[in-house]
């Protein structure tokens, strides 16, 4: 053993800092990364494709992205196996000795439900804006001038994307009979 290494009694691995179950947990994570990236390529050919669709059709990003995964799940186990464990988190900006804040997770999970429901009634840019500018002041924001402007920008910004970039069905609500 050379110096600078510890030895793992679990393992005999060098730099190993967790024995068996931090190996296991990372085996369980390359595993679940590898069968969500086989889940995507198996299930990517049943996406329906228009005829005139371009060379780059609908299935080109669920084949890059999960190619990527089974990719990255492969490198990982090697790495695992190989003993090139990464560090433990040390939760760098986390105060483990403060409470989690339950009634923001609790509004914030309210606004999303929210955003759902109000999607087909007021339409997808405006279900946006509240969520965005709710998330906003539920972690701290106070000018509710930045927020009001922030929230419409970047919903009706996203929402152009959507439905004039990608061709992309989003209910726009009061803005629907605006663009046609």
């Amino acid at each position: 053993m050379t110096a600078g290494t510890e030895e793992s009694p679990a393992l005999g691995r060098p730099g190993s800092r967790g024995g068996r179950a931090r190996v296991s947990g990372e085996l369980l994570l390359t595993a679940l990364l590898g069968g969500l990236g086989v889940y995507v390529l198996i299930e990517t050919p049943t996406i329906m494709v228009p005829p005139a669709a371009a060379v780059a059709g609908p299935r080109l990003f669920p084949y890059l992205i999960g190619g990527l995964l089974l990719g990255v799940a492969v490198l990982l186990t090697v790495q695992v196996l190989r003993g090139q464990d990464a560090p433990p988190e040390e939760g760098e900006d986390i105060d483990l000795s403060q409470r989690s804040d339950k009634r923001a997770v609790l509004l914030l999970v309210g606004l999303f439900a929210g955003h759902a429901v109000l999607i087909e009634p007021i339409g997808w840019p405006l279900a946006a804006a509240l969520l965005f500018a709710g998330t906003a002041v539920i972690l701290g924001a106070r000018r509710w001038w930045v927020i009001v402007v922030s929230a419409l920008g970047l919903a009706l910004a996203l929402w152009a994307i959507f439905v004039f970039g990608l061709g992309a069905y989003l209910p726009g609500g009061p803005l629907q009979g605006l663009v046609g």
